[in-house]
């Protein structure tokens, strides 16, 4: 893509959610809608950016969707509204991952970026395999080795002080930057595309036919 495609880009997935218009990768217009209630505000929203700029939805270039992992009705909101709007207009869409938002929000290379799960686990992302797992809290210190640590959760300083995590917090806008790349990638299949909810470390070595926690579930 160029540096000046038109971009949309939807983020319900965590604390901040909101949807913001990029020109490239200059943010040219935002909006914070409330997390609770983000599928009833975010296509107006929408609307009301478009029109505050002066770009109709067909004149969009990509849709591009932060998909999770994070607050599950979150996550389908946005994913719904952001396939919904790319079947409408005939555009493509970019759906990435908050993880890897972090980690280029901090502009990490080489470590590990981390979010709450709540219930006392951890999504975490390794930077440089790009693989990502939901683990208990209590292991990220064996995990971590030693290696940089970036979070964007406040509550994370203390509960992981052993591993001198770095916070970074995540603001509208930090995804255009992986939406542009993804783009550059190919984008995203509309149809096949589904909330990222992560999975957990055992299930990433489970072999066909075990079963384990059910999507979402510790969401």
């Amino acid at each position: 893509m160029s540096a000046t495609e038109r971009l949309l880009l939807i983020d319900t997935c965590g604390e901040t959610a909101g949807v913001v218009l990029s020109v490239g990768a200059q943010v040219v217009a935002s909006e914070d809608v409330a997390r609770g209630s983000a599928s009833a505000q975010i296509v107006s929203a929408v609307r009301r950016l478009l029109e505050q700029v002066g770009w109709r939805l067909a004149e969009l270039d990509a849709v591009g969707v932060v998909n999770g992992p994070g607050s599950f009705t979150g996550m389908r909101a946005g994913l719904a509204t952001a396939k919904g709007l790319c079947e409408a207009a005939g555009l493509r869409m970019a759906a990435v991952s908050r993880l890897e938002v972090l980690a280029d929000a901090a502009a990490l290379k080489e470590g590990l970026v981390a979010l709450d799960a709540g219930r006392g686990e951890l999504y975490v992302r390794e930077v440089r395999s790009a693989r990502e797992w939901l683990c208990a809290g209590d292991a990220v210190e064996g995990l971590a080795g030693g290696r940089a640590l970036i979070v964007a959760e406040e509550r994370l300083i203390e509960r992981l002080a052993a591993c001198k995590p770095v916070l970074r917090s995540l603001h509208l806008g930090d995804a255009v930057g992986a939406v542009l790349r993804r783009m550059r990638e190919g984008g995203s299949d509309v149809s096949l595309t589904d909330a990222n909810y992560v999975r957990e470390e055992s299930d990433i070595y489970r072999k066909p036919g075990e079963t384990g926690r059910a999507p979402g579930a510790g969401v």
